[in-house]
């Protein structure tokens, strides 16, 4: 005699539901404005064959825009050097020395 066995299975899933993270979009330099040799704000791109900065526009004083209250928000961002999208914590952004990277350096 054969035991019959439910064709749906009990157990717990083997995926857990991921709590949603509230990505914050930020204006980011075209390379065309960076100029070689001065400190910007950002990140350095996580992309290994780039790496190049990432350097954010600052809003001016007394704009309506909102630092982030949590400064471990995460940051979607799209690199203007090599097109690469990934996302940033808020908190690991630096001022950064820019030096293109290129075939004369």
């Amino acid at each position: 005699m054969a035991i019959k066995r439910p064709t749906k299975s009990r157990g717990t899933p083997s995926r857990k539901p991921v709590a949603s993270v509230a990505v914050r979009h930020v204006d980011v330099r075209p390379k065309q404005q960076l100029v070689p040799g001065t400190r910007y704000i950002g990140w350095l791109c996580k992309n290994r064959s780039c790496g190049a900065l990432i350097a954010i526009v600052i809003p001016p004083e007394g704009s309506k825009v909102t630092v982030p209250a949590a400064d471990d928000q995460l940051t979607a961002i799209r690199c203007p050097h090599c097109g690469d999208e990934d996302l940033y914590r808020w908190s690991a952004r630096s001022e950064l020395d820019y030096s293109p990277k290129g075939p004369g350096t």
